[in-house]
């Protein structure tokens, strides 16, 4: 007997495997971890919500779109001034060195792509927040969204070189607001991306 053992795309548990025994103790909704994804899921509700970044941003101390991607960011690496080039370097602000940094084009472009992703992906957006507490999202927004640097010496070919580039590319990050009842997401992260 064949049996098809699903898990979470990209983490390789989607095998099939021959003479699987079947799970011991199927979960019910009895068991807690399951009746409490069921809550959140339920909680979240069938529509996906509206983002407005500068809002989120305030209102949750670990959410950073505009402070590290935000579209008013200086691009070039300026003495004492937090920009984008700059923190490839580790310049002013920034803390640590990052291997890519950019930033969205425009308010509007954000937003669109912020709330499009949303809106196309609620339910799996959805269901990774009840099962995990967080979605991650990647993907190819197919024109223009931002621009930036990546490192052109990471991973140890050379001394740190910030390369600019133009990018479609773009990253984000849902997680739900800590001890929030009914269960609440927030955007912590969603930045144009160099590499996926």
């Amino acid at each position: 007997m064949r049996v098809a053992q699903r898990g979470r795309a990209g983490e390789g548990r989607n095998v099939v495997s021959d003479n699987a025994a079947p799970p011991t103790s199927p979960r019910t909704h009895e068991d807690p971890d399951v009746a409490n994804a069921i809550r959140v899921y339920d909680q979240l509700g069938a529509d996906p919500p509206k983002v407005d970044v500068a809002l989120n941003d305030a209102a949750h101390s670990r959410a950073h779109t505009l402070d590290r991607h935000g579209p008013d960011l200086p691009l070039r690496q300026q003495a004492g001034v937090l920009t984008i080039e700059g923190r490839i370097y580790g310049d002013h602000g920034w803390g640590q060195p990052e291997n890519q940094s950019f930033k969205w084009d425009d308010p509007t472009v954000m937003t669109r792509e912020i709330n499009g992703y949303v809106q196309r992906n609620w339910e799996t957006i959805r269901s990774d927040l009840a099962t995990d507490g967080v979605h991650e999202g990647r993907y190819d927004a197919g024109h223009r969204v931002g621009e930036g640097f990546l490192n052109g010496g990471m991973y140890g070919f050379g001394p740190r070189h910030a390369e600019y580039t133009p990018t479609s590319l773009v990253r984000l990050r849902i997680r739900l607001v800590p001890g929030s009842d009914p269960a609440q997401p927030f955007l912590v992260s969603a930045f144009p991306a160099g590499i996926l």
